[in-house]
C-alpha cells in the first residue's frame, strides 16, 4: 500500500523546484513578501515582556523608592492615572485592538494569495488579496474560535487552582473553585483527561484548517464552514492516511527547522563579522572603542551598523524562508491532492502525479 503522505515527499520537491526555477527576481521578491506578511499555522505572537527586565534598568543604588525622597512620587502618579479621560482611554484601546484585526485579516488574505499562486502558477498579489477578503474574514473569525475553545480549559484551570488557594472575590470563579476543589480526586482526575482532550482535538482542528481547508477553500471557492464540509468527507475516508501525514509532517518540519536554523547562524554570523569589522573601523576613526561608545556619533554609527545589519539579515533570510515554506505548502497540498483528487491544488505545469486539472493561467512571464 501507498500512503499519500509519504508518496506526496518527492510530488514537493518536484512542484517547489518548478514553482520557484528557473529563478526569476521578481517572483521570488512577490513571494518572499507575501511569506513576510502572511499569516496562519505557524505564525505566533509573542507574548509581551517587561520592558525593564529586558533592558536591564534598574533603580539606582541606595535608592528606596517606597521610603526615600527620590524617585516616583506617589501622590503625582495618582494624579496622572486620575487624569487620564476613560473615554479617550476606551478609543485608543478600541484603536488598536481593530488595528490588530485589521492586520490579521490581511495576513490571511496574503496567505490564500499564496495558494492561489500554487494553482494559477502566477504570482499576483493585489487583485487575489481583495477577492479573498471575505474568505480571510472567515478564517479569522474561525481561527480566534478555535483559539479561545483551546485557551479556555487551560485558562479555566489555572484560574480556579488560584482561586483554591486564594479567592479572588469574583464569586462565580470562587464558587466554581469551591465546587471543584470539593470533588473527588477521580472525578476531577476524569475531568482533567476531557479537558485535556478537548484541547487537543481544538488544537488539531486548528493545524487541519490551515493545512487542508484551506487549500479546500481556493479549490471549491467556499468559506471556511463550506471548506471545512467538504473536507470531512476526506478526513473520515483517509483517517488512517491523515495519522500517517501527523507523524511525516513532523519530520518534514524537523528538517526544515533544522535547515532554516542553519541557514540563521551562518547568516548572522556573516552580518555580525562584517558589522564588528565596520565598527572596529569606525572606532580607529573615532580615537578608539571609548570614543565610539561615549558619544553622541559613536552611539549613531552603532544604531546604524545594527539597523543595516537586522536588514541584511532579513534579506539573507528570506530566500530560504520562500524555500522552505513553498516546499512546506507543496507537500501539504500534494497530500491532500494524493487522498482526494478533485481537492488537488497544484497547477499542471508544477508536476505534481496529483496535481489533477484545477482551472487556471498559465505560467504569466511578468513575474518570471
Amino acid at each position: 500500500m501507498s500512503w499519500h503522505a509519504v508518496a506526496a515527499l518527492d510530488d514537493a520537491v518536484d512542484a517547489t523546484r518548478r514553482f520557484l526555477f528557473p529563478f526569476s527576481l521578481v517572483r521570488w521578491a512577490k513571494l518572499a513578501f507575501l511569506i513576510l506578511l502572511m499569516g496562519g499555522s505557524g505564525a505566533s505572537v509573542n507574548a509581551p515582556v517587561s520592558f525593564v527586565s529586558d533592558t536591564g534598568v534598574a533603580p539606582p543604588r541606595g535608592t528606596d523608592w517606597g521610603l526615600g525622597d527620590v524617585g516616583p512620587n506617589p501622590a503625582a502618579i495618582e494624579r496622572s492615572v486620575g487624569s487620564i479621560d476613560p473615554g479617550a482611554l476606551a478609543v485608543v484601546a478600541f484603536g488598536i485592538v481593530l488595528l490588530i484585526v485589521a492586520f490579521s485579516v490581511a495576513s490571511l488574505s496574503l496567505r490564500l494569495v499564496f495558494y492561489d499562486a500554487v494553482r494559477t502558477n502566477r504570482v499576483r498579489i493585489w487583485r487575489p488579496f481583495l477577492a479573498r477578503l471575505r474568505q480571510a474574514i472567515g478564517l479569522f473569525l474561525f481561527t480566534v474560535t478555535l483559539s479561545v475553545a483551546a485557551a479556555a480549559p487551560v485558562a479555566l484551570a489555572v484560574l480556579v487552582t488560584v482561586a483554591a488557594d486564594a479567592p479572588i472575590g469574583w464569586e462565580p470563579v470562587d464558587t466554581v473553585a469551591g465546587t471543584l476543589g470539593s470533588l473527588s480526586v477521580g472525578t476531577t482526575v476524569v475531568l482533567g483527561v476531557l479537558g485535556a482532550v478537548f484541547v487537543a482535538v481544538a488544537v488539531l482542528a486548528l493545524r487541519f484548517t490551515y493545512e487542508f481547508v484551506v487549500p479546500t477553500m481556493i479549490v471549491e471557492g467556499t468559506g471556511v464552514l463550506g471548506g471545512w464540509s467538504r473536507f470531512w468527507t476526506t478526513l473520515r475516508a483517509e483517517w488512517t492516511e491523515l495519522v500517517v501525514y501527523l507523524f511525516v509532517h513532523f519530520v518534514v518540519s524537523l528538517g526544515l527547522s533544522v535547515v532554516a536554523g542553519i541557514a540563521a547562524v551562518l547568516a548572522f554570523a556573516l552580518v555580525a563579522a562584517v558589522a564588528g569589522l565596520v565598527l572596529l573601523l569606525v572606532a580607529v576613526a573615532f580615537g578608539g572603542l571609548g570614543a565610539l561608545v561615549g558619544t553622541t556619533a559613536g552611539a549613531a554609527a552603532i544604531a546604524l551598523a545594527v539597523l543595516a545589519g537586522s536588514a541584511v539579515l532579513l534579506v539573507l533570510l528570506l530566500p530560504v524562508q520562500v524555500l522552505t515554506q513553498s516546499y512546506r505548502i507543496a507537500y501539504e497540498v500534494s497530500t491532500l491532492g494524493g487522498m482526494d483528487p478533485d481537492l488537488a491544488l497544484l497547477h499542471p505545469d508544477l508536476g505534481s502525479r496529483a496535481s489533477g486539472s484545477p482551472e487556471g493561467d498559465a505560467a504569466d512571464p511578468s513575474d518570471r
